[in-house]
């Protein structure tokens, strides 16, 4: 029980404890006719009322703004999840919106913050609106229970930006790519726009330099659209470059492409490949680990390059230099087990360094021209060794025993 020695001690208490509506409403922030709406259902009890004016209590006040501003965030998170139910799991929505408000406590590190979520999941359910558990997020974050509201909040908003045909997929799920899965580097979730069963279906990388020779660009795109007749999809990553000769090449015969990117896909990047992007998403399919709450950074290039290499059977490097992203996925794709083409012309060019260190490693081979390149891709399984068929994606088979080189 409080004890105060002075009638000054209980002034100065009563002054800080006791507000008038219009100090009320400051604190909680909202309208006077909503404080009004909230002390008539009973959800906040004035000290003392009159015709004179209305008194409430401070601390009360506090703690009902946490229990407030948590029912909105949760009411929001539920309009948000029912927007995407047409093709989503609701769960999988929510446990999303939730595993990104605790990642962005790491610096957005999976390596980080996916340890963490998975101690709470054991014993917390996940996959309900994360108000609910505040309190002890407060204690595991150590993070102030305002900066957590607010951080929530901040992650439904940025959902709520995804278009409701958008699916949001989980590791283990019918439609998260399965050679992914097989990977170390797969994802707790990834983000789709356009047709998801494409993820699914056979499918090579084309990577290589954003600055390209003629003769580069061409022979990508002649590849991105030889490939589709083979019943494989080719995946790249909407870079400048050779990235877009492959998307372009593909989509010139009227075969889907699976564009990875470093992005969420609520934006766009490179700006000038904007038209490109819309094109796919409604021809192919944009994939991305990132979500759209996920700031741009430049470490996210190269995590995409794990993911593109992932769903991949084989990448192929077109042309590339030292510094080159390819070469980042190159050692991904070996990495996983997958295999790597290198063209002939970067191992006759001794100005590079790199063909030379990954043509003797197990996986990694070369070619001179598409067709040694679709012999060689035949030989590997990666595709079948039959008659050349012009073929739509619609009826393409699925992924299923066939695989990749496996290392020794």
């Amino acid at each position: 029980m409080l004890r105060f020695e002075t009638i000054e001690e209980l002034r100065a208490f009563l002054s800080d404890e006791l507000l008038f509506t219009n100090e009320a409403t400051q604190l909680l922030e909202i309208t006077p006719q909503r404080l009004n709406q909230l002390v008539h259902s009973g959800k906040i009890i004035p000290i003392k009322s009159s015709k004179t004016g209305t008194l409430f209590l401070k601390r009360e006040l506090e703690e009902r703004k946490m229990e407030l501003l948590g029912q909105e965030l949760t009411s929001t998170s539920e309009r948000m999840v029912d927007k995407m139910n047409s093709i989503n799991n609701m769960k999988i929505i929510q446990e999303a919106i939730n595993y990104f408000t605790i990642q962005s406590f790491f610096n957005y590190s999976d390596k980080k913050a996916e340890p963490v979520f998975d101690k709470l999941y054991s014993h917390l359910d996940l996959t309900e609106p994360l108000p609910r558990y505040f309190r002890e997020l407060t204690r595991t974050l150590d993070c102030d229970h305002f900066i957590l509201e607010k951080t929530y909040d901040a992650v439904i908003r940025s959902f709520e930006t995804l278009q409701p045909t958008d699916l949001i997929s989980k590791r283990g799920d019918d439609l998260y790519p399965k050679l992914l899965e097989k990977t170390q580097q797969a994802p707790r979730f990834l983000f789709m726009r356009g047709n998801a069963r494409l993820a699914q279906l056979e499918t090579v990388a084309i990577v290589g330099t954003r600055n390209p020779t003629p003769d580069g660009a061409s022979k990508a795109e002649a590849l991105g659209a030889k490939l589709g007749n083979y019943r494989i999809v080719v995946a790249s990553g909407l870079a400048k470059g050779i990235d877009t000769a492959a998307h372009r090449g593909t989509l010139s015969v009227g075969n889907p492409t699976i564009a990875v990117i470093g992005t969420p896909i609520t934006k766009v990047y490179p700006k000038e490949n904007a038209n490109l992007q819309k094109q796919i998403e409604e021809e192919g399919l944009v994939i991305s680990q990132f979500s759209p709450s996920s700031p741009t950074q430049r470490w996210n290039f190269p995590m995409r390059n794990a993911v593109m290499s992932g769903i991949s059977l084989a990448t192929v490097v077109i042309e590339a230099g030292e510094t080159s992203g390819a070469l980042i996925q190159a050692d991904f794709a070996l990495k996983q087990d997958r295999f790597v083409f290198i063209p002939q012309s970067a191992l006759d060019n001794e100005k590079l360094k790199w063909p030379q260190k990954y043509i003797n490693r197990p996986g990694a081979s070369k070619f001179s021209t598409i067709k040694e390149l679709i012999t060689k891709l035949e030989d590997s399984k990666v595709i079948d060794n039959e008659i050349e068929q012009e073929k739509q994606l619609s009826l393409f088979k699925e992924v299923g025993s066939k695989y990749v080189h496996r290392s020794q």
